[in-house]
């Protein structure tokens, strides 16, 4: 009885360990990078009148990678390897500029920024799009981006640049309707009504982030 009792103290006790062990050794494979100044995102848009962009330059968020998620040309990685990655951020709405003050107002007003005051996305799922010999690869990623309160899926093209040995530079792009997250593309009044904005639009960025020490 003495025996057995023992027997299952210590497979307690090794299961106990075993518990404890496993955030920590899954702590040492991600990789966690946080946003730095420097980072650029642009929309692009036309109307009747002429094309026009809105600028910002801050992204905040952070993204998590697993220590062998192929950052560059040398990373020997199947293109059907599965990928994970977790991702989040946000883009103040009030720092969306065209430097065209009327302008501003239009666009924060059609995009309710008192009540909706952030952009936000979320990463799903993500995979290697394209891989050349010699170039880093291009990702798909898949997630939620919501806007004005009006959350959808959304898939982009995205690569990655090693900036250093701690920083990493994000750039992709994606096209929206402005009418699919509930925004009325503007006409503003100044125009009689012959102003009118292309539900269409273009989002490019180049998100500047660094390796959290």
């Amino acid at each position: 009885m003495k025996s057995k009792y023992t027997w299952m103290k210590r497979s307690l006790a090794a299961w106990l360990a075993l518990v404890l062990m496993v955030p920590l050794l899954q702590a040492e494979t991600w990789m966690r990078y946080q946003s730095r100044p420097g980072s650029k995102l642009k929309i692009e848009g036309t109307s009747t009148v002429h094309d026009w962009t809105v600028e910002g330059g801050i992204i905040s968020g952070f993204m998590e990678l697993e220590s062998n998620f192929p950052l560059d040309s040398t990373a020997a990685v199947p293109e059907s390897a599965k990928l994970n990655a977790k991702v989040e951020v946000v883009v103040p709405v009030k720092t969306l500029k065209s430097g065209k003050t009327l302008m501003d107002e239009v666009m924060m007003g059609a995009m309710n920024e008192e009540k909706f005051k952030q952009i936000q996305y979320k990463i799903e799922s993500i995979s290697i799009k394209t891989r050349k010999q010699g170039s880093a690869p291009e990702f798909e990623a898949k997630g939620s981006l919501t806007i004005c309160g009006v959350t959808r899926p959304n898939s982009m093209s995205v690569t990655f640049e090693k900036v250093s040995d701690t920083r990493l530079k994000v750039t992709g792009e994606t096209p929206l309707k402005m009418s699919d997250f509930g925004i009325t593309p503007p006409a503003p009044a100044i125009g009689l009504g012959l102003i009118k904005t292309s539900d269409d639009v273009k989002v490019v960025f180049e998100w500047i982030t660094a390796l959290r020490k």
